[in-house]
């Protein structure tokens, strides 16, 4: 027997153990036993969706719900801090959306993040599919107002609605209503693009039924006229993240994040409710019983994810000079099945063990290592900085109102919330608190591989969003 291999074996195993088990099960039972026997974000999270309402950046409604979390941190012992900043914002005027022809009828629709004011226009309508580029070979859009679907096109990459915009302005349309992939009335709020530039041309989503209703008439080559009135615009917003530290034995710090903002149709009871209510409950438990960690924790509430991750983005740009050594991002977060370490896979070894000694959480989907895009984990995984996400389930009266004004605090459950703040807060107590993994900040080179191998660069190209050269 090579009793030097079997004694370096020995150790790797119990270096291995020192970076896999360094959890203390008293601490895990504190967390968890709070988080179901505490719980105090559900009542929090009433109040701001009754209170305050839909959140959508720059809004009154933004700074009400602001305000009431700063205000119960500061009763938590916290000393909440208003990182402001400035960013392209847009506000949600009286648009509305005529069928003149061939009979009269108010559409339901809502315009998309980044529609600018124009004056009132009346034209007919044309189809053009999906909205492809070739879609248009045999339309005059000129002049006309451009009708998509939103469905799913069999073997092609689905166009994002800059893309669509776009396209039918650069056909001459002079504007784009996109029917509802969703039936059930549902008319969903989108922004129109990511970098807060009003959209080429007025851009509207309509439910599935009224979108299909004028498709049919346009193929029984019924002249359909529809007149447009566009109020909303575009306009320069001052607005604020929210932030509560607990300084560690060193400055590098963990940001546990969620988005506060939401669309403004519905409460945003699920998205992004439940991340904050969430991010709240993990800051009092912390607070409560952990306040002294080896990393220092920045517990980060987001602003203005739903029109392009701009307190995201801002914030990664406001701390550059600061040693960030991880993010966890909360958004629509539910039950957890499981971690997702977007790319970083050094992180999968310490994750899967996480997962079988959670053996009271069904986390079925056990570790995954796939980055995906449009939250706020995004700017900081571009960053090079490792980055967490956790899967989970959500109930389809949650998700089946996503960005719609269904998405209200009846949806929210209770028990998800206990069970995310158990398991993101133990995950979270182990990452502050491990001296033996190291958090290694990734180059530019190594995160356009991990983008590119993940089949994610073109779409960050495609929205605009890839920062690399």
């Amino acid at each position: 027997m090579n009793y030097k291999y079997l004694l370096i074996s020995l150790l790797l195993v119990l270096f291995d153990r020192n970076i896999l088990f360094s959890q203390n099960l008293n601490d895990w039972n504190t967390i968890i036993g709070s988080a179901f026997l505490e719980n105090k974000s559900y009542n929090l999270l009433e109040k701001i969706c009754d209170e305050a309402g839909g959140r959508i950046i720059g809004s009154p409604q933004n700074e009400k719900a602001l305000k009431i979390l700063s205000d119960e941190l500061i009763k938590l012992g916290y000393n909440p801090v208003y990182e402001k900043f400035k960013t392209k914002g847009w506000v949600r005027g009286d648009d509305q959306i005529i069928v003149k022809t061939p009979v009269l009828k108010k559409l339901k629709a809502v315009a998309l993040g980044y529609v600018n004011t124009t004056p009132t226009f009346e034209s007919e309508i044309v189809y053009a599919g999906y909205g492809y580029d070739e879609d248009y070979q045999n339309i005059d859009a000129k002049n006309k107002i451009v009708l998509v679907t939103r469905e799913t096109p069999s073997g092609k990459d689905a166009l994002f609605s800059s893309e669509l915009i776009k396209i039918a302005a650069g056909k001459g349309a002079k504007a784009i209503l996109f029917i509802s992939e969703k039936s059930g009335t549902l008319v969903i709020a989108r922004t129109g693009n990511f970098q807060g530039d009003a959209t080429e041309i007025p851009a509207f989503n309509l439910s599935y039924e009224e979108g299909k209703w004028l498709q049919r008439l346009y193929e029984k080559k019924i002249i359909t006229t529809i007149e447009i009135t566009t109020k909303s615009y575009c306009k320069e917003v001052e607005t604020a993240n929210l932030v509560a530290s607990l300084p560690g034995k060193v400055s590098d710090a963990i940001v546990v994040g969620a988005h506060i903002d939401s669309w403004d149709l519905g409460q945003g009871g699920i998205d992004n409710g439940q991340g904050t209510a969430i991010l709240y409950d993990i800051a009092r438990v912390f607070k409560k019983y952990f306040p002294d960690n080896y990393y220092t924790i920045n517990f980060v509430w987001l602003n203005g994810e739903e029109l392009g991750l701009l307190g995201a983005k801002k914030y990664v740009e406001m701390h550059k000079n600061d040693k960030i050594i991880a993010m966890i991002n909360m958004d629509m977060t539910g039950i957890p099945e499981g971690f997702n370490c977007m790319g970083f896979d050094e992180f999968i070894p310490f994750l899967n063990n996480l997962v079988k000694k959670l053996n009271g959480f069904d986390l079925k989907q056990g570790v995954q290592s796939s980055p995906w895009t449009n939250s706020d984990h995004e700017p900081f995984m571009l960053a090079g900085i490792p980055t967490f996400t956790v899967m989970a389930h959500l109930d389809e009266d949650m998700y089946k109102y996503y960005h719609e004004m269904g998405d209200s605090f009846d949806k929210v459950n209770k028990k998800y919330i206990s069970e995310a703040v158990a398991v993101i807060g133990v995950l979270l107590k182990e990452l502050a608190n491990n001296t033996v993994i190291k958090f290694q900040i990734k180059s530019e080179k190594e995160m356009i591989d991990i983008l590119t191998n993940s089949h994610i660069d073109k779409t960050l190209k495609r929205q605009k969003e890839w920062i690399y050269k």
